[in-house]
């Protein structure tokens, strides 16, 4: 019995194959004959069904993954959160211990974007809300994410004007984040975004975050500006100029926010 077997197993390969392409002849020879129409269209329609619930079940093991990642995300964020929280805290208690006066406190006004203007004298965008809406002269402005993009300078009833952080007459002051150096922020197109007069021994490396210093009454403290980019040589012995590059895209700009600080 195992002897009369040999042979055919010996030839079960070369068998599958003559069988393969005598059934790819037939179907060739028989394409377009209505019972292989019929029997193609039963395969595919049987397909089509067993395909939705199969892509059914990956969906659901796609969103409960989706979901376990989502909630990683939401319980680390809201961690840094409780931390922040905990440390506002911390710093508003010893604040108060030490006589120092409460920080002010700002509300936005949000305006949209209705044309901006870049000329010889002012770099500068109009916005949809004016003094009825309660924006006052001077206010300051930022984006959709707190990033400093300038100032009102002019007021109408239901219009402002709005000097940008790019014109060569704006002037802010601000504050390095890891070594709190302060300086003041100006633009020109030939040097870009500069910190002036940053001491000689200040050690500002490039990366370093930069935030406005709160010695305003326009802006407050910590709207974010930008990152340092470069550092200029000692000038004289005693200072140095900070390249920046800044945060604030102006070419995006839709909507802004403009601060109103609180009675």
């Amino acid at each position: 019995m195992a002897t009369s077997s040999a042979p055919i197993s010996r030839y079960k390969s070369l068998v599958n194959l003559v069988a393969s392409v005598a059934l790819s002849l037939l179907v060739i020879a028989s394409n377009g004959s209505p019972p292989l129409n019929q029997a193609r269209a039963l395969v595919l329609d049987a397909s089509a069904y067993l395909y939705v619930p199969i892509q059914w079940v990956e969906t659901i093991f796609t969103i409960e993954k989706d979901y376990q990642e989502l909630q990683q995300r939401h319980i680390k964020a809201q961690i840094e959160i409780n931390k922040s929280k905990t440390i506002l805290n911390e710093n508003q208690r010893l604040r108060n211990m030490l006589g120092f006066k409460d920080e002010k406190s700002f509300n936005v006004t949000p305006a949209n974007v209705l044309s901006d203007v870049g000329s010889h004298t002012m770099n500068s965008l109009t916005v949809d809300q004016g003094s009825l809406d309660g924006v006052a002269l001077l206010a300051g402005v930022v984006d959709a994410k707190a990033q400093l993009v300038g100032k009102v300078v002019a007021v109408s009833p239901h219009t402002a004007l709005v000097q940008l952080v790019n014109d060569k007459n704006f002037r802010v002051s601000v504050r390095e984040m890891r070594t709190r150096d302060v300086g003041i922020l100006s633009y020109t197109l030939k040097t870009g975004y500069i910190i002036q007069d940053v001491p000689k021994n200040a050690e500002v490396i490039a990366g370093d975050s930069v935030v406005t210093s709160g010695f305003s009454d326009i802006f407050p403290e910590h709207i974010f500006v930008g990152w340092v980019s470069d550092i200029s040589p000692v000038i004289e012995d005693y200072v140095k100029s900070v390249r920046v590059n800044l945060a604030t895209d102006f070419n995006r700009l839709e909507e802004v926010f403009i601060l109103k600080k609180d009675d």
